[in-house]
């Protein structure tokens, strides 16, 4: 009896291995392009108003404003997200973590006390490099506060079509009365 030889087309496989090595390829230095750009230097420039705790100190100077200097601070990062790095679920987490060091700022004399422990510039530098790094506890974290973001954004929306309803049924109301 002659042994039937099968050949196994492998040219499918090779294809495979070598548009992951591509990728992988892209993805470096796509990390690579974006520690060098100059957005990306200006997260670490906001990193640093959190390091040197300028929002509670100028917070605790001139209430609000270190607070309004902080989020805008924090925009390179919302850049970066959007732009370079093109991810809405990490924009989002970056977004939920500026407005919730926002919020808690704008406390009075709390406010400050939070400012110096939640560093929301700091965070999201972390979180970029953690998603550029596809470290899986950040991506976690990721996901968590995109999430929460997500869910704040819509009860906010809702609430804001509530309070503007309920206002232009009270300025309804006093337009009937004359």
């Amino acid at each position: 009896m002659g042994r039937i030889v099968e050949v196994i087309d492998t040219s499918g496989f090779e294809k495979y291995v070598e548009k992951v090595s591509r990728r992988a390829e892209e993805e470096e230095h796509q990390a690579e392009r974006l520690t060098e750009s100059p957005s990306f230097r200006l997260c670490w420039m906001a990193k640093k108003y959190d390091d040197w705790f300028l929002d509670p100190l100028v917070g605790f100077i001139i209430p609000g404003v270190g607070d309004i200097i902080s989020s805008a601070a924090t925009f390179p990062a919302v850049y970066v997200a959007l732009f370079k790095i093109r991810s809405l679920k990490l924009t989002m987490a970056i977004l939920a973590t500026m407005v919730l060091d926002l919020l808690c700022g704008l406390v009075p004399g709390i406010g400050d006390l939070c400012d110096a422990f939640y560093k929301s510039s700091k965070i999201a530098c972390r979180l970029i490099v953690g998603y550029v790094d596809k470290d899986p506890a950040t991506m976690k974290e990721i996901n968590r506060r995109a999430l929460w973001g997500t869910v704040g954004a819509i009860a906010a929306g809702l609430l804001l079509w509530l309070v503007s309803s309920f206002i232009l049924k009270i300025v309804h109301w006093i337009g009937n009365l004359f």
